[in-house]
C-alpha cells in the first residue's frame, strides 16, 4: 500500500509569534521532528507551507505551497494540494506543531487505522486531535467540494466523510506527546 505523508506546516503562528515549523526543541526544527516520524511509514513525505518560508526548508525536500484555487484556506487546503501532487492509496497527516510525535507514534497510527472509514484520527478523554491522521485515497475531490463551498473547518469535513477516533492511549500511553504546541514556552 502506497503511503504519503503530509507535513502542515503553512499556519499563520499567530499565538506563537513566528513560524512553529523553524522553533526548535531539542536542537533541531520541529518540522524536521515531524519529517523524521513521517517518513519512517511513508514512502515520501510533502511538506505543505506558505510562499516565504519555502526557501527556509533544504532543498532537498519536497515543499510545496497550497494550490491557487484554495491558497491560504488552512490545513484542508494543505492536505488537498498534497493529495493533488503526489498520488497515494493513504496520506499519514501531521502538524509540524505536535513535535513530540516520534516514529512510534506514526506506525501505530498506521497500524490501527480503520480499513472501513475515511479518515482516522485519535482523540484524548478531553479533546479530538484531528490533524495527526490517516486519510484515505478518494477524498480529493469532496475536500475540493467542501473548500469550494467555502467550508475550512477540518472537524466539520472529517464528520462528512466518515472518521474513526481512536483512543490516543492505544497510541501511546504518555498522551502529552499528542500536544499542540501553540505558544513559545
Amino acid at each position: 500500500m502506497k503511503t504519503v505523508g503530509i507535513l502542515l506546516a503553512g499556519g499563520e503562528s499567530r499565538r506563537f509569534g513566528s513560524p512553529k515549523a523553524f522553533a526548535k526543541i531539542d536542537g533541531g526544527y520541529f518540522y524536521e521532528r515531524a519529517y523524521q516520524a513521517l517518513s519512517a511509514v511513508s514512502g515520501r513525505v510533502v511538506i505543505v507551507s506558505r510562499p516565504e518560508l519555502l526557501e527556509r526548508f533544504p532543498g532537498s525536500l519536497d515543499v510545496i505551497t497550497d494550490l491557487p484555487d484554495v491558497a491560504g484556506q488552512g490545513p484542508l487546503a494543505g492536505i488537498l494540494s498534497a493529495m493533488k501532487k503526489w498520488q497515494a492509496d493513504q496520506y499519514v497527516v501531521l502538524p509540524c506543531d505536535m513535535p513530540f510525535v516520534g516514529p512510534a507514534e506514526t506506525a501505530k497510527l498506521l497500524e490501527q487505522a480503520d480499513r472501513e472509514n475515511a479518515i482516522t484520527a485519535i482523540q484524548t478523554k478531553e479533546e479530538k486531535i484531528p490533524l495527526f491522521s490517516v486519510w484515505k485515497t478518494g477524498l480529493a475531490e469532496s475536500l475540493e467540494q467542501e473548500l469550494a463551498d467555502g467550508g475550512r473547518r477540518v472537524m466539520v469535513f472529517m464528520e462528512k466523510a466518515g472518521t474513526t477516533w481512536l483512543d490516543a492511549a492505544q497510541i501511546n500511553e504518555d498522551i502529552s506527546v499528542f500536544r499542540n504546541i501553540n505558544r513559545p514556552d
